[in-house]
């Protein structure tokens, strides 16, 4: 049942008198202008449990915080209306001129679950940490954790690019990461645009299932790991929305694209790493004593310091006897930024005519 709610609450965004409010959020990438009027959108679901009670069940204070998120979201608030419920609870929608924004709350049991949809390109996942913010109040400082599962999904109907290219949100990142819900942790650490690629990374870990399907907690009784373990983090890696590698596994995976080339030359002393920025490949090479020179070759040097702050465990050097803590600050390591495939033509392909034919001569020598 319903007690005696607050009306409807009506908000009059500013335009320029003569335009026509429409649909246009954030656009950022690079199919901004196809996706503007397409019937798509995407759709943010986000469920936070250890909320306090009593926030759950203050009608003004929740639209406060849908009316805050909404306007530091860069989003277009149009009206909402919120309804007290019986015994206890709110339900609230707010319609945006994008789309829109709704929540239903469980105060006895501390739970809210939202949803926001918009059309338009704009991404939607940075707007995770303001909804965290805004909605995450508890009651008990010492035991302030709220957990929060989300998922993004990409709505509509899209034509492929004109490009040929997928764009970024159907790659590898949205089935992988994105869309998941069944995940106990999904964190993203970082999410840069370069002058060249996208680079993602996420922190993740899951949970298990009972035999419905329904989430639940990890016990002794239900897994290998005791009350006072949690489940490992994986931390995952993505370019362009495609995932290149992750922390579990991460060992043999370069191993295995490494050391078999490296073994099959009889003393490799001077090598050339075409990409991998992230220094993973780098820390195989490093491994053989016979090593004396390396390239890393790379356009991308946002790639570089991202894998320096981010990925720490891709370019681990410090069980190495001799070598740097950082792989990519090794003294043997020359950083080289610029295109990988040009350094190479140049000093390796004799029939290519190159704008220094002296690097053919030597093509690791520094001074050409």
């Amino acid at each position: 049942s319903v007690r005696v709610s607050h009306d409807v609450h009506m908000i009059y965004p500013e335009h320029n008198d003569g335009d026509e409010p429409t649909c246009t959020r954030q656009q950022d990438n690079e199919h901004d202008d196809e996706e503007e009027h397409l019937p798509a959108g995407q759709h943010l679901l986000i469920d936070l449990r250890g909320v306090s009670s009593t926030f759950l069940n203050d009608e003004a204070a929740l639209a406060k915080s849908m009316v805050e998120t909404a306007s530091a979201s860069g989003l277009t608030l149009l009206s909402y209306h919120c309804h007290s419920l019986t015994p206890s609870g709110v339900s609230c929608v707010g319609v945006l001129l994008e789309s829109h924004i709704s929540f239903h709350t469980w105060p006895e049991e501390g739970v809210i679950t939202l949803d926001l949809f918009t059309c338009g390109s704009g991404e939607l996942v940075p707007v995770l940490p303001l909804v965290q913010e805004k909605f995450s109040v508890v009651d008990d400082k010492e035991n302030d954790e709220v957990e929060m599962v989300w998922s993004h999904v990409l709505r509509g109907f899209r034509p492929p690019a004109k490009d040929g290219k997928k764009r970024i949100l159907e790659n590898d990142i949205a089935n992988v990461v994105l869309r998941r819900l069944d995940l106990d942790v999904k964190r993203e650490v970082a999410s840069v645009t370069t002058a060249y690629q996208k680079i993602d990374i996420f922190d993740v870990s899951g949970v298990l299932t009972n035999e419905r399907g329904l989430r639940q907690p990890l016990t002794l009784q239900n897994s290998s790991f005791t009350n006072e373990q949690k489940p490992p983090i994986n931390r995952m890696f993505f370019l362009d929305g495609f995932l290149q590698s992750t922390s579990h596994g991460l060992s043999a995976y370069y191993e295995a694209l490494v050391h078999p080339a490296m073994f099959a030359h009889e003393y490799p002393s001077n090598v050339a790493i075409l990409g991998a920025g992230e220094g993973a490949v780098l820390r195989e090479v490093l491994k053989h004593k016979s090593v004396t020179n390396v390239k890393l070759l790379d356009m991308d040097e946002e790639m570089v310091k991202v894998a320096k702050q981010y990925l720490p465990q891709w370019n681990d050097c410090s069980d190495l006897v001799g070598r740097a803590d950082c792989c990519l600050d090794d003294e043997i390591t020359d950083l080289v930024y610029e295109d990988a495939f040009a350094w190479f033509t140049n000093r390796f392909d004799h029939f290519a005519p190159s704008d220094d034919e002296e690097a053919k001569d030597d093509p690791f020598d520094d001074e050409k």
